[in-house]
């Protein structure tokens, strides 16, 4: 998997979730600190960010914070960006905040990520 750097409009928007983080509201947190966020004000930035990508706009976004190493687990594609300073992820190595991945296998995360993945419904 290649890193691509994010387009200007998109390192903005990725910009903006992350300052936002500590206000976004966490829906969900397991007995690991793994945490789902929601809210009106990431769905709103999620969308921007999928037409900053050019990504089909039924495709939808999950911010997460990943406590302990995780692999994803994907039933289909989708695109990958670290909201982190950087991810590992293996395999692909190191993937730097301001870049994104589109993955279409399991990859697995290091611990301490926070990551933006849009995908398929």
């Amino acid at each position: 998997m290649k890193s691509q750097k994010l387009p200007l409009a998109a390192e903005e928007i990725r910009k903006e979730i992350k300052t936002l983080i500590p206000q976004i509201t966490t829906v969900e947190e397991d007995e690991n600190g793994n945490k789902k966020f929601g809210g009106d004000a990431l769905l709103v930035l999620i969308s921007r960010m999928k037409a900053a990508l050019e990504i089909d706009v039924t495709w939808e976004g999950r911010l997460r914070y990943w406590s302990k190493s995780t692999k994803l687990d994907l039933r289909k594609q989708g695109y990958l960006i670290p909201l982190s300073d950087e991810v590992q992820v293996n395999p692909g190595g190191v993937l730097p905040g301001g870049s994104f991945i589109q993955v279409n296998n399991e990859p697995v995360l290091g611990a301490g990520a926070t990551t933006l993945f849009i995908a398929p419904r």
